[in-house]
């Protein structure tokens, strides 16, 4: 069954990679636009960090690490996972979910994984190589299993990033609207560009838990600077997993009341 699906998604990448190739000045379109935005994120904390040693508890070399990692993870949910988001409201307002539900394989991996960005790929070099720069600058030894786990926990902050969202977008269900979930998203990513330690009391509970924006990148780095930090490790796979479940709920609730494109 897992070898079915991953021979079905490297389908999808071929298709993406061939799309792409199709559209070269797009391609150079979105490669300069997050060039820009990893600029503003960047100077946005150096300007910070030179008016105070510390955000929270961390350093400027830690919060070059967290925010480079943070570039990471949105340059690969922007390749991987964003391009869904809005072929989804369309699907949704055509009614054209109907090709996805008639196929023999699982309709929520279907619409989910099908609709990637192969451009974006040159944008995720860009992002790792700016952590990687932030890393050579990080002044503290670490062990080779600590970067492990951080490398593995930036690629689930990926995957719990399009949960958080196709969670939120999956409301149109009911509310036939997305306008208010994706006003939470881009709030959200505000939060998710900050170190959760500013954060305190309920406000940090619901960033940790349940619209988990700080886990995209905040956890990841304080595992990573605890040297392989398991609590924070166990942290993120508990959401994961509790917003995989979620979707699941979700998406099955979903498709009863969902009214196709034959009424």
């Amino acid at each position: 069954m897992l070898w079915r699906y991953l021979r079905i998604y490297m389908n999808f990448l071929r298709f993406a990679a061939s799309r792409a190739m199709q559209f070269r000045a797009e391609l150079l379109f979105r490669v300069i636009m997050d060039v820009v935005f990893y600029s503003m994120f960047l100077g946005f904390y150096e300007i910070l960090y030179s008016h105070t040693e510390f955000i929270g508890v961390w350093n400027r070399s830690q919060a070059m690490v967290f925010i480079s990692g943070f570039l990471v993870v949105d340059a690969l949910q922007m390749t991987f996972f964003a391009d869904m988001y809005h072929a989804f409201q369309q699907m949704y307002r055509l009614g054209a979910l109907d090709h996805y539900l008639t196929k023999p394989i699982s309709s929520w991996f279907f619409v989910g994984f099908r609709h990637i960005n192969f451009g974006s790929l040159i944008n995720v070099g860009i992002a790792v190589c700016i952590l990687i720069w932030a890393l050579s600058r990080y002044p503290v030894p670490l062990s080779w299993q600590a970067y492990l786990i951080y490398g593995i926990m930036i690629l689930t902050a990926s995957f719990l990033y399009f949960l958080v969202i196709f969670a939120m977008l999956m409301s149109v269900f009911w509310t036939e609207s997305t306008e208010g979930p994706l006003s939470i998203y881009f709030e959200g990513v505000n939060f998710a560009t900050r170190p959760h330690h500013i954060f305190h009391g309920v406000i940090k509970g619901v960033l940790l838990s349940i619209v988990p924006f700080s886990v995209f990148a905040s956890i990841p780095a304080q595992a990573l600077f605890d040297d392989v930090g398991w609590t924070s490790v166990l942290h993120m796979l508990a959401v994961v997993i509790g917003f995989f479940l979620l979707n699941r709920w979700l998406w099955e609730r979903g498709l009863r009341r969902y009214a196709s494109a034959q009424g």
